[in-house]
């Protein structure tokens, strides 16, 4: 080692020292069908549309995945159709923050330890201003803002306890990017608000948060495709494109967000919309 390369790595410790420190990174990259190999997954709300196509989708990328339901019936159901010793059910109703801890002590019966969750349970209403009730608001709320606080708090408690790193991604809404004075809309500025807000305080520790934002999308949520075979009429004005966001396209940017080549992707909502926030 030459008195001229001592004399350069000397400058760059000094710089690193002014600046605070040294930090080595590299840019993973996996084999196809292999991006979330050996990882376990918890998925709420996991038996129907966007919850359940995150579910096959990281299954095939090689995920062990648990997936969540407030009826067992429905995840017996789900189970035995997907039919892969690499995924397993769990009753759980997120709305009630009482059982947080009996929950997870039942999760830990099932895998070892959770890499990944995403908080995807959430309910739909709608009434016109003047016509909302105090029941429907708690309903609405008590799942998708206070239910996915307090899941989202447990979360980061588990990694933290367990001097874990790991993700949680929350599917939030556009209807939480825009004003609106329904309690869907009021939920969903509340998930982006703790997604945004819990990405700040756990990122130093190396927990990475993120949300996903999707637009109108072919579940049973909306009553304008329920029922319908969308793949004869994928019609929807209100986008941009013209269409109705698939389920499977919002599952493939779950995936991109839990894959290790989205690591330093930290506290974004990201809208899936066909363009609908750009109206």
């Amino acid at each position: 080692m030459g008195l001229k390369h001592l004399i350069g790595e000397f400058r760059n410790l000094r710089k690193y020292m002014r600046t605070g420190g040294v930090v080595y990174t590299t840019v993973s990259t996996v084999n196809p069908h292999e991006q979330l190999l050996g990882k376990n997954i918890l998925i709420t709300g996991g038996t129907s549309g966007i919850g359940l196509a995150i579910a096959r989708m990281f299954l095939s990328e090689g995920a062990n995945v648990v997936i969540t339901g407030r009826h067992l019936s429905k995840l017996t159901e789900v189970s035995q159709s997907i039919n892969s010793q690499h995924l397993d059910i769990l009753q759980w109703d997120v709305s009630e923050p009482g059982i947080l801890e009996y929950k997870f002590i039942e999760l830990d019966k099932l895998v070892s330890s959770i890499d990944i969750f995403i908080n995807n349970a959430g309910v739909y209403d709608y009434a016109p201003l003047g016509q909302v009730t105090p029941e429907m608001f708690d309903k609405v709320i008590g799942t998708n803002e206070r239910g996915l606080y307090f899941m989202c708090q447990a979360e980061a408690t588990y990694f933290l306890n367990r001097k874990l790193k790991g993700k949680i991604i929350n599917i939030c809404s556009i209807a939480g990017l825009v004003p609106g004075m329904n309690p869907y809309s009021v939920s969903k500025w509340g998930a982006t608000c703790i997604t945004k807000g819990l990405a700040k305080q756990l990122a130093p520790k190396g927990i990475i948060v993120n949300g996903i934002a999707p637009g109108n999308v072919v579940t049973n949520i909306h009553d304008g495709v329920r029922g319908k075979d969308i793949k004869d009429n994928a019609y929807m004005p209100d986008h941009l494109t013209q269409r109705y966001t698939l389920v499977e396209e919002v599952a493939g940017l779950a995936l991109y967000l839990a894959s290790d080549i989205a690591n330093n992707v930290v506290g974004q909502v990201i809208a899936i919309d066909g363009g609908w926030t750009l109206k």
